[in-house]
């Protein structure tokens, strides 16, 4: 069964004008949607937790989430030309935060699978707010995916951060920027906020390698997708060999949105679900956990609702041509990876992963 966290306490942060993308909506819709597939006789309801801000401060310096917490204070308003916040924003990102440590330690123990619909965003939140230079904190308070990452690298776990988001998951990528045991693969669109995602930042010092940005040109698509699955995510799956995977399952990569320019469709989606189904099924990998990302239109709701039910097997495995997403990314992503490979052989030799 799959552990499906929804919380109506998620409309507590919600923009009372109605106008901003990132809006109740999305969860709602796309929940909507699930209870009318066949999936849903494979999943279970899980409220979120109370909110717990040991867990935030897990990967979220004091002084900003403070800062945040006195911002919600004040009521609804921008806290930059991005985001907004409500009175009720802090507590409610705070409960998904502890429920993203708390599906960290389950699925390692159950070997369920999780999928958090959290909102609002994380991925763009860093340590101390906005993430390497970005202008703001794009729609994201707490980090979710940093705080389950953490909680299981804290107990000697191998993780891997697969973030399929169609922007860089630049706060994620900055909390683990210098951490070899995270190994963090982003696919994202180049040339659109938040402008980080090169494919030669690798990590800091003594961590090259286990960044892996993939920036796919706009107009890519299903093929392109497909390929970065075969040529990158299980190469480097295999090289690292993580005991968790931890998804940050953004859909705004799909060819209705309105704020990317990808030309994906929910067979990209369906995909990745089963390729993640059979991680676990066939005991690759002994947890995982995937929590809710970006998509700001109709295609989001089906890509949702593909992913789930690749991720539960109840839709056969799409056959997509894989498609090369060009040379420079190619060759861009074959330095990174004997990088890795450099950085494996000698973490390995220093036997500090634990298997």
């Amino acid at each position: 069964m799959l552990k499906l966290v929804y919380d109506e306490r998620h409309r507590l942060h919600s923009d009372p004008l109605g106008i901003h993308p990132e809006g109740v909506w999305r969860v709602e819709k796309s929940l909507e949607e699930l209870r009318n597939s066949p999936a849903w006789s494979y999943v279970e309801l899980v409220k979120a937790v109370e909110p717990d801000y040991n867990a935030v401060l897990l990967v979220h310096d004091r002084d900003y989430v403070e800062w945040l917490v006195s911002e919600c204070a004040k009521g609804f308003h921008y806290i930059d030309s991005d985001t907004y916040v409500t009175q009720y924003t802090c507590d409610v990102a705070a409960s998904f935060a502890a429920t993203a440590r708390v599906a960290a330690l389950d699925t390692i123990y159950s070997r369920s699978p999780w999928f958090i619909m959290a909102r609002p965003g994380g991925h763009h939140a860093g340590r101390r707010g906005p993430a390497m230079g970005a202008p703001t904190l794009g729609f994201c308070i707490f980090d979710y995916a940093a705080v389950a990452a953490k909680t299981l690298v804290d107990l000697g776990y191998k993780v891997m951060i697969l973030d399929f988001d169609a922007h860089h998951g630049n706060g994620t990528q900055e909390i683990f920027w210098s951490e070899a045991r995270v190994l963090h693969i982003d696919i994202h669109q180049r040339y659109i906020y938040p402008g980080t995602g090169w494919l030669s930042d690798m990590g800091g010092p003594g961590a090259e390698g286990s960044k892996i940005n993939i920036p796919l040109y706009p107009g890519s698509g299903d093929n392109q997708y497909s390929w970065v699955l075969e040529n990158v995510v299980e190469r480097v799956r295999e090289i690292y060999r993580p005991d968790v995977v931890i998804v940050f399952a953004g859909f705004d990569a799909h060819k209705d949105d309105r704020l990317t320019n990808l030309r994906v469709s929910e067979l990209t989606y369906a995909l990745y679900g089963c390729y993640l189904r059979k991680l676990l099924s066939e005991g690759r990998i002994v947890g995982l956990v995937s929590i809710l990302g970006g998509g700001y239109g109709q295609g989001m709701i089906k890509s949702f609702r593909a992913f789930i039910e690749g991720l539960v097997g109840v839709v056969e495995e799409p056959v997509i041509t894989p498609q090369s997403p060009g040379k420079d990314v190619e060759d861009g992503l074959e330095l990174v990876i004997s990088r890795l490979k450099e950085l494996a052989t000698h973490q390995l030799h220093k036997n500090t992963y634990t298997s």
